[in-house]
């Protein structure tokens, strides 16, 4: 199995962070259920400031691959940031980490 993990910082007060989510999970998960290799996927906040943590699980790297490659991250990620906008420079960068499990 291989962990896919992006960080980023978002705009959203931590009040609203669970509002946000069950919107963004209505939307998101259906679509990723339908690509090849997805396992589960989950989304936390982390700290105070913002931060979050969005965790993706592909049964192979190639799925993984896959889909980032073949336009199925990009949309995700509109989604993701309609949700959850990034934080203005220079806190908006996103991390990605990729490990097998």
């Amino acid at each position: 199995m291989f962990v896919s993990t992006l960080r980023r910082t978002t705009t959203v007060k931590p009040e609203d962070f669970e509002k946000r989510k069950s919107g963004l999970t209505a939307r998101l998960l259906p679509y990723l259920q339908r690509q090849p290799g997805f396992v589960s996927y989950d989304l936390q906040p982390e700290g105070s400031g913002g931060g979050m943590v969005e965790t993706t699980r592909w049964s192979t790297e190639a799925d993984r691959r896959g889909f980032l490659r073949g336009g199925g991250a990009a949309m995700a990620a509109t989604w993701l940031d309609g949700f959850f906008p990034t934080a203005p420079y220079p806190n908006g960068t996103w991390v990605r980490e990729v490990a097998e499990a």
